[in-house]
């Protein structure tokens, strides 16, 4: 059950009718959880996963198990570690919708050992960021479209983890290096191992705090009426935990892990809730932690300059894959 008492629920969730969602790693953990509910409420999801067969599968279970979702779940090839993927990703999806009401960016991975992608970029830093970040503003003038409309409430909710405290003290996000961090550790330079593992994820989670905040902001320039934000999940027991934690994971699961569920929870807090639209300006740019409480952000993701350089040097990077295949 972990250590959190549940303010909010799946019950909680209002009707969904006539809205379309876009959830990334939709197969599987808070991912998957994420995409039922939001189906069961009535929206029409778009699963934005790499693998057909694997997609096919879920989409079979959930329709399967609750039949009124036949027509509702659709597959988006979406590879997160590939700048091009989750461009191409964002221009078919415009290309089958008028309207984008929710993106639930969940998709993650924390690669070990260290690699780069075809792309230059640390596969941690692309799944977990840059992916995101490429999908999103791709998107970003079907949501402009949406949020304009009468009667829309357009959210756009970005994964994070409490973690993004811990991110390395070298952190700065002035170059394009950084989207290449092996996050080493020792006299060695060690790439590997449990430190520079958790390093990496770390360091990708502080940025999609600082990219929430940052696409916020730019929201609001641009006198757009749509909401970014980010959060914690909470400690959930996913197949990533229990890498994670290893040989202890099992003892400590019950009291400590939350359910799959449990950790989708935040999530549709902050994608569904009435409270949030109600209490809009209080929501712009936040960061929740279960379940779905306004928290406070480490230094470093309160750093507006430091979000402003990692939205440029995303930019940038994307600029650079585009016109040479890599940075």
């Amino acid at each position: 059950m972990g250590l959190f008492t549940p303010s909010f629920s799946a019950s909680d969730i209002p009707s969904l009718q006539g809205k379309i969602a876009i959830v990334t790693g939709a197969t599987s953990g808070i991912g998957f959880q994420t995409c039922l509910q939001l189906a069961l409420h009535g929206a029409k999801v778009y699963l934005a996963t790499r693998s057909e067969s694997k997609t096919s599968s879920v989409i079979s279970q959930m329709e399967e198990e609750h039949p009124e979702l036949k027509g509702r779940l659709v597959w988006l090839m979406t590879d997160l570690s590939s700048v091009k993927s989750c461009q191409a990703a964002a221009k078919e999806f415009e290309g089958k919708e008028e309207r984008l009401d929710l993106l639930v960016n969940t998709g993650a991975e924390s690669s070990t050992p260290f690699a780069l992608t075809e792309e230059g970029v640390s596969r941690t830093f692309s799944v977990n960021h840059l992916g995101h970040f490429a999908l999103t503003t791709g998107l970003l003038p079907l949501l402009e479209r949406t949020a304009r409309l009468p009667g829309s409430d357009v959210r756009i909710v970005t994964v994070s983890s409490v973690a993004h405290a811990y991110a390395p003290a070298s952190t700065t996000f002035e170059s394009l290096n950084e989207f290449k961090a092996t996050c080493a550790t020792g006299a060695k330079g060690r790439v590997d191992g449990f430190r520079p593992y958790m390093a990496r994820d770390w360091h990708s989670k502080l940025a999609n705090v600082l990219f929430a905040k940052e696409l916020q902001r730019r929201l609001d320039a641009q006198g757009i009426p749509a909401l970014s934000m980010s959060l914690s999940p909470g400690s959930v027991s996913t197949a990533g935990s229990k890498r994670a934690v290893g040989l202890f994971y099992y003892p400590l699961s019950a009291l400590f892990f939350l359910t799959p569920l449990q950790g989708a929870l935040t999530s549709l807090f902050a994608a569904t809730s009435p409270q949030v639209l109600e209490d809009r300006d209080k929501y712009r740019g936040a960061y929740l932690v279960p379940y779905g409480k306004l928290a406070k952000v480490s230094d470093k993701a309160a750093d507006a300059a430091m979000a402003g350089r990692l939205w440029e040097l995303s930019e940038q990077a994307m600029k650079e894959i585009n016109e040479k295949g890599h940075i």
